[in-house]
């Protein structure tokens, strides 16, 4: 590479390996399909160590249920140490980040703990499949933090308000600043942004230019008011966000001219939905940055599964089935039948030269059809493809066409008007939760809930069916109830007019309401499992008080200050690592020293802002001039420019 009339010195580029939604135990129990997620993990890990990345950067989603299977988690733990973990000198310093990673041990990066050996740092948010809401307070990632083999980031414990700041690390002379915004609720964090709750603080050493990387997981594409991150609410002194969430791959920069920045969306490393737009080719990418400039090596991921995508609409084919005579079914099952087979012989263009590959297809042949009579058994038909395909019992999908038929000119009445429109916002919800909060909110008085809110109801929905939570509708309402409780006796409330009150009990929940008791919940587990470990503590004091070997087991057996280890957020400026030079085993010297000053509020320059950056494979090969300007506070809204 070259910047102008010289050379860019290999120690000034930072190297990052990119990947989003791995969706670890995605179907781990399928026997055909049940190691696709790791064997595609696992391709990553090794182009990173191929690649010599300086570090990993996760964008979320990197397991598939929020409690993974302990298979699960035991592949991904083996995978991370086989391929992170070795003697390789940290080439990245850190300058600042201390307080930004959650679960760790020593309250900082993994690879300044002197009990551990990483060689590639792996760093991560977490999505809304692991994400850390649930029950008890801890995800998948607080356990990987915990155990040195990752450095999770971007969490937000206060959801009344989003306080980002960038973890700032360092590579010869290019400065790096790493903004983590794990998933939130789309609707939830679009209030915020309405109520100018979202702070973005950034570096404000003007002496040096800064990248300043975002990585997120949010709902992209427009599902609807409130259901997705619009890409005008982030700030445009950002350079590259990294866009988790999205399964389609679309992992080339893309410019968004109204903010000045780009966006890469890697999109998921296995297929987790049979959809069109999970039949692209599947990619990770190698970020390198060097000053304010960067550019994307996107790589082709070679051992993901085969899979073709098609769609026939069945009225678009009636003169050439000839389905205005005799058997239609058994007309468009042969149909079925005869473009299935070319699907599985077209998938075997998509066959690679990895050993690890697994051979069978994903097919998915969509049906478009009208009449129930063009309708066949389509598993019956799968079970034909059963030693050719990897999901037979769901190759085929119909989905039904609706007829558009005139409107009739007779007025309507207001009452059939308003069912129209309950339809029409119907068919614009994509999630169980919303559908359940507008079913009770307009169903009648018979059919309403008389105690439980919607609001709750629905939280219980998104926690079960999105998270997998199993446990949240007996925690998430027994707080309700509680609280509901409480209400009424804080309000002594006679026994005649306890219907009325609960009903505006009910009415006065909001949406923070409902997060203060997951909190509640969580506490109150916690609190329940201290008690049970004093407890097993004192029995074990009075059953075997002349044991020698008790100090010792009541010391291991305490869990307070690990749990205050845990969670405390450092006030030091930085924290000593081991030592590793090159000759004798140890990390280089700036790899593990890090300044002690504060991080201030947002300050940037205002000319930074401006700075050219209008083609990402281009900008390695020019210069440009040092930013300068004003400092200014930016307070992130919906509307900031």
């Amino acid at each position: 590479m070259s910047l102008g009339d010289g050379e860019i010195a290999l120690n000034d580029i930072m190297r990052i390996m990119i990947s989003t939604d791995n969706h670890l135990g995605y179907g781990e129990k399928d026997p055909n399909r049940g190691e696709d997620s790791f064997i595609a993990f696992e391709e990553m890990l090794e182009l990173a160590v191929k690649e010599d990345v300086d570090f990993i950067l996760l964008g979320g989603d990197l397991f598939h249920d929020a409690v993974p299977s302990q298979y699960a988690l035991f592949k991904c733990m083996n995978l991370l140490r086989m391929y992170t973990f070795g003697d390789k000198p940290i080439a990245v310093e850190l300058i600042d980040g201390n307080q930004h990673f959650h679960g760790a041990i020593n309250e900082s990066v993994n690879y300044e703990d002197p009990n551990l050996n990483v060689a590639i740092p792996v760093y991560s948010i977490h999505g809304n499949h692991d994400d850390s809401s649930s029950f008890g307070g801890l995800s998948s990632l607080d356990l990987l933090s915990t155990t040195g083999l990752i450095n999770y980031f971007g969490r937000c414990t206060d959801l009344s308000k989003v306080e980002i700041s960038p973890i700032l690390m360092k590579k010869g002379a290019t400065r790096l600043a790493l903004y983590g915004l794990s998933h939130i609720h789309d609707a939830r964090l679009s209030r915020l942004f309405e109520s100018r709750k979202v702070h973005i603080q950034a570096p404000s050493d003007h002496d040096s230019e800064w990248f300043h990387l975002m990585v997120v997981h949010q709902n992209r594409a427009d599902r609807g008011l409130k259901n997705y991150l619009p890409e005008i609410a982030l700030p445009e002194f950002l350079n590259l966000i990294i866009w988790g969430h999205e399964h389609d791959c679309h992992i080339e920069p893309q410019f968004n001219a109204q903010r000045n920045f780009y966006v890469s969306q890697p999109g998921s490393s296995v297929c987790t939905s049979l959809s069109e737009g999970e039949a692209l080719q599947k990619h990770v990418g190698i970020l390198e940055i060097y000053k304010d400039k960067f550019q994307m090596k996107p790589i082709p991921l070679k051992t993901v599964r085969p899979f073709v995508f098609e769609s026939v609409n069945v009225a678009n084919l009636a003169d050439e089935l000839h389905l205005d005579e005799g058997d239609v079914s058994n007309k468009v099952r042969d149909m079925a039948e005869k473009r299935a087979t070319a699907m599985i012989e077209k998938a075997k263009e998509l066959v690679t030269d990895h050993v690890k590959q697994p051979k069978l297809p994903n097919i998915r042949l969509r049906i478009d059809y009208l009449d129930e009579e063009q309708m066949f058994n389509h598993i019956r038909l799968g079970q034909i493809f059963n030693d050719r395909v990897a999901n037979p019992a769901d190759m085929i999908h119909f989905k039904k066409m609706t007829k558009k038929a005139k409107a009739e000119k007779s007025e309507s009445s207001s009452e059939k008007t308003k069912v129209q429109f309950q339809r029409k916002e119907c068919e614009n919800i994509t999630n169980v939760e919303d559908l359940v909060e507008l079913y009770y909110n307009n169903s009648d008085e018979s059919k309403s809930l008389k105690v439980l809110s919607s609001k709750v109801l629905a939280e219980v929905c998104h926690q079960v069916v999105e998270r997998n939570d199993n446990n949240a509708a007996e925690n998430l309402i027994n707080s309700y109830q509680q609280k509901a409780l409480d209400y009424l006796m804080d309000n002594k409330v006679a026994e005649e007019n306890v219907n009325v009150e609960l009903q505006k009990f009910k009415q006065g929940i909001t949406s923070d309401d409902i997060f203060n008791l997951l909190g509640s919940s969580t506490q109150s587990l916690k609190q329940n499992t201290t008690n049970l470990e004093n407890s097993r503590a004192s029995n074990s004091d009075n059953e075997n008080s002349d044991n020698d070997c008790l100090p010792l087991k009541n010391v291991r057996a305490t869990g307070g200050k690990k749990k205050e280890t845990r969670t405390a957020v450092s006030k030091k400026g930085g924290t000593t690592g081991r030592g590793r030079g090159s000759a004798d085993n140890s990390r280089s010297s700036g790899a593990t020293t890090r300044s002690s000053r504060v991080m201030p509020q947002l300050e940037i320059s205002t000319k930074s802002i401006s700075s050219s950056r209008q083609n990402p494979l281009e900008s390695l090969i020019r210069k440009d001039s040092k930013r300068q300007g004003k400092s200014k506070i930016i307070e992130l809204s919906d509307n900031s420019d």
